[in-house]
């Protein structure tokens, strides 16, 4: 009975360390900050349509299904738009994700703020930087505080899972652009 009592204890120890572990890493200072980037052999105007066209943002926005816009509304500052997602870590439920648009300077800045009520609230931003000979960086970053305690736990696993979505995105847009761009 002894040796129960003692695998018990391992594993109590175990699951209160490696509370403690996450607890700690979610207090970094740059926790629920991501960055990814990527060079596209595109002038920024080239590449711009693709950060707002719902059918071209649905050709390198992995998961996204549906992006519904404000009704009679055109992209600027306090445009609304909501991408619908099929959260494919999730058992594939869809997710509506509202965006407010709190920067827009095509071709270069777009930051978008999003709030889903008792789950997280943030920001991405856009910045497109020209490089000459018709390339262009995209970076993009992602800001976000969770407030549901099972996601403030476990930030220091979602935010790396969410900024290696975000290069893998980067990737397709990379891609789509390029092939896109060399059409008559």
């Amino acid at each position: 009975m002894n040796w129960i009592v003692r695998i018990a204890a391992v594993l109590i120890g175990i699951l209160v360390l490696g509370t403690a572990v996450l607890l700690a890493m979610g207090q970094r200072s740059s926790a629920g900050q991501s960055h990814a980037s990527v060079e596209i052999q595109a002038a920024p105007e080239q590449v711009w349509p693709w950060l707002e066209d719902t059918g071209r943002l649905k050709q390198w926005v992995s998961w996204l299904v549906e992006v519904r816009d404000q009704p009679g509304s055109t992209p600027g500052v306090g445009t609304r738009r909501v991408w619908v997602m099929r959260d494919e870590n999730n058992g594939g439920q869809l997710m509506e994700l509202p965006f407010t648009y709190t920067e827009y300077a095509p071709p270069s800045r777009m930051t978008v703020s999003c709030t889903v009520a008792g789950e997280f609230s943030g920001r991405q931003k856009y910045h497109l930087t020209p490089l000459g000979n018709g390339k262009t960086r995209v970076d993009s970053e992602g800001d976000y505080a969770y407030q549901m305690w099972l996601a403030r736990l476990m930030e220091p696993v979602i935010t790396p899972a969410a900024e290696k979505k975000m290069r893998s995105d980067l990737v397709r847009l990379k891609d789509a652009v390029e092939k896109g761009a060399a059409k008559p």
